[in-house]
């Protein structure tokens, strides 16, 4: 069975997003609790991956400049990485905001998530910095056309 990419267009899409990343970042990274979901939940765009009617992964969009997008808050359940469902969703994200003639797509990768990012086409643009207690790194998609 091969996942289904979409934008979140219902509430209760939007509420398993905000599921999985908590089940992600709370329970089994260990963040601390009351950061997920956010107020930048109000002013992105969300994007799923589906399996059989069940969301495995999700990642949101925002706009912080004009033609600038920030890719954050992607998760995906445990039994679904490396299989290509993470890659996959970041191509459709990719593809959707393509018609929009992003000027700069960015995120912000925990470091021990930065070789997959790499195979999705970005690349490192600062060195280690602790974000949220973890290490992070700043990247950019370095295929705009």
């Amino acid at each position: 069975m091969s996942a289904e990419y979409n934008e979140v267009n219902s509430i209760s899409e939007f509420i398993d997003a905000i599921r999985l990343r908590v089940d992600v970042f709370i329970k089994e990274q260990g963040f601390e609790p009351g950061w997920e979901p956010d107020e930048d939940d109000k002013v992105s765009r969300h994007f799923i991956a589906i399996e059989a009617g069940v969301v495995i992964a999700t990642a949101r969009v925002r706009e912080p400049e004009k033609q600038e997008f920030k890719i954050e808050r992607m998760a995906v359940k445990q039994q679904h990485r490396g299989k290509g469902v993470g890659k996959g969703l970041v191509e459709f994200i990719l593809m959707a905001l393509a018609k929009f003639k992003p000027k700069k797509v960015w995120l912000q990768s925990q470091v021990k998530s930065q070789p997959f990012y790499e195979k999705c086409g970005f690349q490192a643009q600062s060195k280690p910095y602790d974000l949220y207690g973890c290490p992070h790194i700043d990247m950019s998609y370095i295929s705009l056309k």
